[in-house]
């Protein structure tokens, strides 16, 4: 088969390889689409350095397919269509013991430990396949993976029904944020970011309000528009100036969740918080391991329903030959349009 394998800095090569044979607890996936993350364009630009270092492999977690063999002891049917949880938990640490499998300290992830979705072939565990519901394509599962972080992020935030929300950082995952925050009965949803196409996308997502940071104070705005700050806010961007819109768009007594994944230290004057009774905490990811169904599966459920809708934050298709230039060194210009290239091999 063919696979684009990572070698080194701003080095992929499209290699024939042999296909993958599925252990006996793992299926083997056709892979329809397999969406690039910003983590492999960092990955590409500045590795190796953040993923596995037994090179070369290929990167992709964001993978939507089709269940083509099934080992003996794996209990998912040839013919499955799925998307894929990328987190290999171990099992025996004391998250695992807790069923914090997304904690987990010895965790593998496929597409940075185990071989990825830039390939036409992938084995993984049985117990990381979800299932799609009717009406859900393998390609619109590859973009899944995103809104699983978004969701979670919901989860582990302090939404109510009819609370106003702040996202501040608009790549895939504040997009998805705006998506799922009204999915889930917010009440008005307010965003800032840089990109003119993608504060265009967040209106076109549900976004009530979308202010260019750059123009418009955030803080400053969303308090004019709630009388005094929303209930809750989503950092997406991960850096300094985000964090601190972030917190400072929050009413007293409100909450801020961290999403956004930082290079380094940050600063912010914790009289913020104090002076306000105001609150923070941060998301990691998504459910994984045995509960690789959980934030997933809410995820395709509502794309069924049609209370989340992928399809906007797809810019680019293109093929696995094409992933360098189109895929990767597009993803790597500060002033692209692009928000998610989804890999077709």
């Amino acid at each position: 088969m063919q696979a684009a394998r990572y070698y080194g800095n701003r080095d992929v090569r499209i290699d024939e390889i042999d296909a993958p044979s599925p252990e006996a607890d793992e299926v083997l996936i056709d892979v329809e689409a397999c969406g690039i993350c910003r983590s492999d364009v960092k990955e590409y630009q500045q590795g190796p350095k953040f993923y596995g270092d037994d090179l070369p492999y290929a990167m992709g977690h964001e993978i939507g397919g089709t269940v083509v063999e099934a080992g003996e002891d794996a209990d998912v049917p040839v013919g499955t269509d799925l998307v894929l949880n990328p987190i290999v938990a171990c099992g025996s640490c004391r998250f695992c013991d807790d069923a914090q499998y997304h904690l987990c300290q010895n965790m593998s992830f496929i597409g940075a430990h185990r071989q990825g979705g830039y390939a036409e072939l992938v084995a993984a565990p049985a117990e990381n396949v979800v299932p799609l519901p009717d009406g859900v394509s393998p390609e619109m599962a590859a973009v899944a993976e995103p809104l699983a972080v978004a969701f979670h992020a919901v989860t582990q935030s302090t939404l109510r029904l009819g609370d106003s929300v702040a996202v501040v950082g608009l790549g895939p995952i504040g997009l998805g944020l705006v998506q799922v925050a009204k999915a889930v009965g917010a009440g008005s949803v307010y965003a800032s970011g840089h990109r003119a196409a993608r504060r265009a996308l967040a209106t076109e997502s549900g976004a009530d309000l979308v202010v260019d940071p750059r123009e418009t104070d955030p803080v400053e705005r969303f308090s004019e528009e709630t009388d005094g700050g929303v209930d809750v806010a989503f950092e997406v961007a991960g850096n300094e100036s985000a964090l601190n819109d972030a917190i400072g768009s929050t009413r007293p007594g409100g909450h801020t969740t961290i999403v956004g994944v930082f290079g380094g230290d940050v600063s912010i004057d914790p009289m913020t918080l104090v002076n306000f009774e105001r609150s923070v905490n941060a998301s990691a990811g998504y459910r994984g391991g045995p509960h690789a169904e959980r934030d997933f599966g809410s995820v395709v459920e509502l794309f069924a329903d049609g209370r989340l809708d992928p399809d906007p934050l797809v810019t680019s298709r293109i093929g696995l030959g094409e992933i360098v230039e189109s895929g990767f060194e597009a993803l790597s210009d500060g002033e692209s349009e692009d928000v998610k290239i989804l890999v077709k091999p």
